[in-house]
């Protein structure tokens, strides 16, 4: 099977289970279970495994940074959550956004992206890519899945080079929640897009749940809050989803504003999300609906595992 989206890796289990075996170091047997374990309860391999060893959740502590450079579990976790219809759906609205904004291909950078399959999606779209990642294990699976679908991705593993241009773009998902600093992080992104560049964002720091025990409950006062994380580094909201996943932010002195339906989604958004800084058991609750609905069968893995037991 010729490999040319990631939908098409997912269905060739053979080569998946391949590439992350010689990431993790276990047998294709083994890491089809895990990979089987993991897609029937997303966030279980991180969080038994910080119960092994004894890390406390929602916490930001020295075991947590070591268990960070450490464990495999986000492999398995990531890759299913890529997996997922919710995070494919928000994909494709980064595509659509920087095609209505921008209707050329864009430099951009993505901050955080783990086992790379942002960078794969915006570079398969025509982008110029650059992908940005501090864990080696992650960092070896997504040299091999860029190499897989025929990508051209630049490749940045030091904080320092990170400023060396400006980006039509920068995409940071799922990553400012699990930091203590945010602010700062925001900041230090916010100084890699020119004045009319895009902060593409997504960060649901409402969310605290035993599949996410690595976020943060510091965290939860930025939930729905631009005040707090945005403005001080100079940006505004100008677009998003409702859910704010991803919300899109320029440079105060952009010339772009946002249309009056934006603005009002934003608020509504930003209103709801808000809730979550005091109360987020119904925020948990439609979320793991949603994951659930999201998540898909896995028919492909499932006869891996059968022929390998």
């Amino acid at each position: 099977m010729k490999i040319r989206t990631t939908a098409d890796l997912f269905q060739d289990v053979d080569t998946l289970i391949s590439m992350v075996s010689s990431v993790t170091g276990e047998t294709t047997a083994e890491t089809a279970r895990a990979l089987a374990s993991e897609n029937a309860s997303l966030g279980s391999t991180v969080w038994k495994e910080l119960k092994a060893r004894n890390i406390r959740p929602y916490q930001w502590s020295e075991d947590l940074i070591g268990f960070y450079q450490g464990t495999t579990a986000f492999v398995f976790e990531t890759l299913v959550w890529n997996r997922c219809e919710l995070k494919q759906q928000m994909q494709d609205r980064i595509v659509q956004h920087l095609r209505t904004r921008f209707g050329r291909p864009c430099r951009v950078l993505v901050y955080g992206d783990g086992l790379g399959f942002d960078s794969a999606a915006l570079a398969l779209a025509g982008h110029d890519v650059t992908y940005f990642e501090v864990s080696q294990k992650a960092i070896q699976f997504a040299k091999q899945l860029f190499a897989q679908l025929g990508c051209s991705v630049r490749m940045l593993t030091h904080e320092d080079l990170l400023h060396e241009e400006l980006y039509d773009a920068v995409v940071c998902l799922d990553v400012l929640e699990h930091v203590p600093n945010p602010v700062e992080m925001v900041g230090s992104l916010a100084k890699s897009i020119g004045n009319d560049g895009y902060l593409l964002i997504h960060a649901p720091f409402w969310y605290l749940a035993p599949s996410v025990a690595t976020h943060l409950a510091s965290n939860r006062r930025f939930s729905g809050n631009i005040t707090r994380i945005y403005k001080p580094n100079g940006l505004r909201a100008i677009d998003g989803a409702l859910f704010w996943d991803p919300i899109a932010l320029v440079k105060n002195d952009s010339k772009v504003r946002p249309k009056l339906m934006d603005r009002f989604k934003l608020a509504i958004g930003g209103c709801l999300l808000s809730v979550g800084r005091y109360w987020s058991t119904p925020h948990v609750i439609l979320c793991q609906m949603l994951m659930k609905r999201s998540r898909l069968n896995w028919p492909e893995l499932d006869r891996f595992v059968t022929q390998s037991q």
